[in-house]
């Protein structure tokens, strides 16, 4: 099965592939999902949202297994309703998003070879995940005790399934994972999941294996057409067009590394890289395996991408009030930011 991160496609073959092989159409695949599905672009232009005929070609074209849904566009125009109702209606499953914490903290089960895998799905509400409570609609929650204590669960119900959870966290541009993050991923493996995978900074992030276990902390984009959105103002920097696919042989245990290169309109494909065989493109994002959590904390503050811009780090021995602290000034600063881009229209 082949992990890819994030999909938003204005328009039917609005992103092309270049020199693909053919066994990539034969594949699994799993992707996270960048916005809701829409029949009428008209007047959205403030938002991320996906075509319902793109995204009904693309699943035509791959099989896509599922959707991740937890992610901070899911809602920004379209209804919960009209997305999940079309996802429905093409087969393809979804998780991550639901009408309450219960809905939304559901697994997606499927078969590989034989092989049950469980996907279960957390958005992080600092980076403007509307996050589900009560019932409330919304994303699956990404708040530490939430997540280890759902991961317990499905490993009690599925004893012999292997239990990936993917994760939309981390700022924006960063390759860094918060030092809360690197924890948590790292507690989840200590408990039994197979595999940790996360995306929503649009590069690619680290890599590490913790305990033979591959964590993935940013797949990057995947098919996120540019210079569409948000007036055609939205085009992410040179070093996010680099696209990673990940892909597991879970009947093996071999992990694949597959990268691309985004264009104007297409995805070049690159080479790849097997873990434990040729890592020439996969060193380039292994700098962090060999630190200890206290050595991360400091390295983090040197080499993170936003560390002048006024952004809190997270970490694992937050308290409830830091945290909530922490949040606040995220979340005032992102409005402030707006109200700044409205004013200069």
């Amino acid at each position: 099965m082949i992990f890819v991160g994030d999909i938003a496609l204005p328009y039917k073959n609005a992103i092309k592939f270049e020199n693909i092989p053919d066994h990539f159409y034969s594949k699994n695949w799993f992707g996270n999902l960048e916005g809701s599905i829409v029949t009428n672009d008209n007047n959205l232009l403030q938002a991320v949202y996906n075509n319902n005929s793109a995204i009904e070609c693309l699943g035509r074209n791959f099989n896509y297994k599922g959707f991740a849904l937890a992610n901070n566009h899911i809602f920004d125009t379209g209804s919960f309703e009209s997305t999940v109702g079309f996802l429905n209606s093409i087969n393809i499953p979804y998780c991550g998003v639901g009408k309450n914490i219960n809905d939304a903290n559901k697994e997606l089960i499927i078969e590989e070879d034989g092989i049950k895998v469980i996907i279960v799905n957390f958005g992080w509400e600092v980076i403007q995940c509307e996050i589900t409570t009560g019932n409330k609609i919304g994303v699956n929650p990404l708040k530490k005790n939430h997540v280890l204590n759902t991961i317990k669960c499905l490993i009690d119900k599925y004893p012999d399934a292997k239990i990936i959870p993917f994760m939309h966290w981390s700022y924006e541009l960063e390759a860094q994972p918060q030092p809360f993050e690197r924890e948590l991923a790292r507690k989840m493996i200590d408990l039994g999941v197979y595999a940790v995978i996360g995306c929503h900074s649009h590069c690619i992030g680290e890599i590490e294996t913790y305990k033979n276990k591959p964590i993935i902390y940013s797949l990057g984009n995947w098919m996120f057409k540019q210079n569409h959105y948000f007036r055609k103002k939205l085009k992410f920097p040179d070093f996010c067009n680099f696209q990673l696919a990940f892909e597991i042989d879970f009947k093996n245990d071999n992990f694949y590394f597959h990268f691309f290169r985004h264009k104007e309109s297409s995805l070049e494909y690159i080479k790849s890289e097997k873990s434990g065989g040729d890592r020439a493109l996969i060193s380039n994002y292994n700098n962090i395996e060999s630190l200890s959590n206290v050595e991360y904390k400091i390295w983090y503050k040197r080499n993170h991408f936003h560390k002048n811009k006024g952004l809190p780090i997270f970490y694992w021995e937050d308290g409830v009030l830091s945290t909530y602290l922490k949040i606040k000034l995220v979340k005032f600063r992102d409005l402030l930011l707006k109200f700044i881009l409205r004013k200069g229209k």
